[in-house]
């Protein structure tokens, strides 16, 4: 077997590529504005500005305003009990491509993000898949399916999106996340090894 550099392709060069000394690079997790698949919940937390939806709700009675403070971007997040999150995070407040989203939401499981997806209008849908695939590349499209729907896959996640009469709605998935599921639903403990 040959031997295998841990540095950057560009600098072993061509040479390099051609001896075989290089390491295939591994996907990295799709994500989008900020919100990457396989990031720890503490991570996000901070850089997005969660807060607890029943101690917003809680604070917003005693002061009067017409809506909860949930932060920079309006996630509010609250624990779950059932074998598809031990969190889950919202916000009605994000945009895409500058068009208003239904809903971002977030999965944590395992302390890190499972699945997100995005929910917005119909009308919206060209500039939201737009957005998508230029931030992860050209979609492959089943035609065969009414209305299409639109793939991506990179062996570490996917992503699927698909329209309705009224919605379009885009789901990004870590490949790990049935398993995941899985485990909390047996019981096992959740895999150390990330």
């Amino acid at each position: 077997m040959a031997p295998r550099s841990i540095l950057p392709p560009r600098a072993l060069g061509a040479a390099g590529l051609a001896l075989g000394l290089v390491a295939p690079l591994a996907a990295a997790p799709y994500g989008f504005d900020g919100i990457r698949l396989g990031a720890s919940y503490q991570r996000l937390s901070a850089e997005l500005d969660f807060r607890d939806i029943h101690a917003a709700i809680a604070q917003r009675k005693g002061s009067g305003r017409a809506a909860p403070d949930l932060g920079r971007r309006g996630y509010g997040c609250l624990r779950r009990e059932d074998a598809f999150a031990d969190v889950t995070c919202v916000s009605h407040d994000e945009r895409v491509a500058g068009a208003p989203t239904r809903e971002i939401r977030l999965h944590f499981l395992e302390g890190i993000l499972q699945q997100f997806s995005i929910t917005a209008e119909i009308a919206h849908a060209p500039a939201v898949l737009d957005a998508v695939s230029g931030r992860n590349g050209a979609p492959r499209v089943d035609d065969s399916a009414q209305p299409p729907v639109y793939r991506w896959d990179n062996g570490e996640s996917s992503i699927l999106a698909t329209g309705g009469k009224d919605l379009v709605f885009i789901s990004f998935e870590l490949s790990g996340y049935p398993a995941a599921v899985e485990r909390k639903r047996s019981g096992a403990p959740a895999n150390a090894c990330r």
